[in-house]
């Protein structure tokens, strides 16, 4: 057993797939893991919703890299599961509740890895090691800190804060029950309106819901059967304007073999983190202007069934994707009047709804970010947030 030490800030799914690989790894370290809210699960995968549903097929969600099928396996013992099924997201919080036990129970020496509940306000270079502090006021020294910090919290549409409208955040299960009757307002259309879509729709006293983003654009569906990309490399041009060109006639060239897009896709999957560090920050910062929105909604697909569900709530007319902005908005006694302009358009229309639910994602600028930890890491220039926005 080695006498390193390492601390890992955050025991989401990030922190225990580290946690995980480190401690079947020989001579490993002593680990500690660091949580101020719920161990495995995180928010991705603490809800008790049985419609909401991964994203990835279970043959492509294991923990492990050098055990590919572990999590299908797994499905199929405790749910039945097929490795081609997109599995409950509670289910796939169960099985990294399961990792971290094993990484446990894999450390048949020493101390084992250590849970702390607390959370981590400061980390410092200290002499030969790292000083790790908590909210608590004491201080742990590791030899490596790794940040596994998930997501950061949802930014509200000025807008809306400015006038003082109540925003609800899409897994507060509380606040959202407390919505009273009318039409519901969700801003965002990605794959987390729909979840919440789903579980406003259970709701007698929730009509027509409201989904507004600035394009409409809502995600695309995963191919049903399955079917495995094309195994050679899809080599694309440096230059992002050239890649981009490139790519679009594979697909056409595809299409024409009778191959659908969603292969071409999942061709750059495995190379899409050098593609991005290749790309100088003028094109990065193009890419994120223009090209961000429709790469998420064809890269971060729906499982058929999710898609389905969708259409018949479109179909029924209790789910309107609607393409623009909100313009004023103005709480009342019992609901809240918006304004919104369609895209393209300067005309306003009104809603009056019961409710407002942010669903546009974390705020990914860490620059903007009220958790203290990383307010310490970069005001003392441990760290930066890239100049695009996104992350360190």
């Amino acid at each position: 057993m080695s006498d390193k030490h390492v601390v890992i800030i955050g025991a989401g799914f990030s922190g225990v797939a580290t946690a995980a690989a480190l401690a079947h790894r020989k001579g490993a370290p002593r680990i500690t893991l660091i949580e101020r809210g719920q161990f495995a699960t995180g928010l991705a995968y603490a809800t008790k919703h049985k419609a909401h549903l991964l994203n990835v097929r279970a043959s492509n969600m294991s923990a492990y890299a050098d055990r590919p099928s572990d999590f299908a396996d797994w499905l199929k013992r405790h749910h039945r599961g097929a490795p081609t099924d997109f599995a409950m997201r509670l289910a796939y919080g169960a099985y990294v509740q399961n990792v971290l036990r094993n990484a446990a129970r894999a450390r048949l020496f020493g101390p084992g890895i250590k849970r702390l509940r607390r959370a981590a306000i400061a980390c410092r270079a200290g002499s030969g090691s790292w000083d790790v502090t908590l909210d608590n006021e004491t201080t742990i020294d590791a030899n490596a800190v790794v940040l596994a910090l998930g997501n950061q919290a949802v930014t509200h549409p000025l807008v809306l804060t400015e006038a003082g409208v109540p925003v609800i955040d899409p897994w507060d299960t509380k606040a959202l029950s407390r919505i009273g009757r009318g039409d519901v307002l969700i801003l965002g259309a990605g794959l987390t309106m729909i979840d919440v879509a789903f579980s406003l729709a259970r709701r007698s006293r929730t009509q027509t819901i409201f989904a507004l983003s600035r394009r409409g654009l809502t995600p695309r569906v995963h191919i049903d059967p399955p079917a495995p990309p094309p195994l050679e490399s899809l080599n694309l041009p440096q230059k992002l304007s050239e890649a981009v060109h490139v790519f679009r006639r594979e697909v056409r060239v595809m299409a024409e073999r009778g191959e659908p897009w969603q292969l071409a896709v999942d061709r750059l999957r495995s190379d899409t983190p050098a593609l991005w560090r290749a790309l100088p920050l003028e094109a990065q910062q193009r890419f994120l202007r223009h090209l961000r929105v429709w790469w998420d909604v064809h890269r971060h697909r729906a499982a058929p069934e999710i898609a389905a569900r969708a259409q018949e709530l479109h179909d029924a007319g209790r789910l309107r994707v609607l393409a623009g902005e909100i313009v004023s908005a103005k709480p009342g006694r019992r609901s809240i009047e918006v304004f919104h302009r369609q895209r393209g358009s300067m005309v306003r229309h009104r809603l009056d709804v019961a409710g407002i639910i942010n669903c546009t994602g974390a705020d990914p600028n860490l620059a903007r970010s009220s958790d203290p930890l990383i307010a310490q890491l970069m005001n003392e220039g441990v760290a930066r947030a890239h100049p695009t926005g996104y992350g360190f």
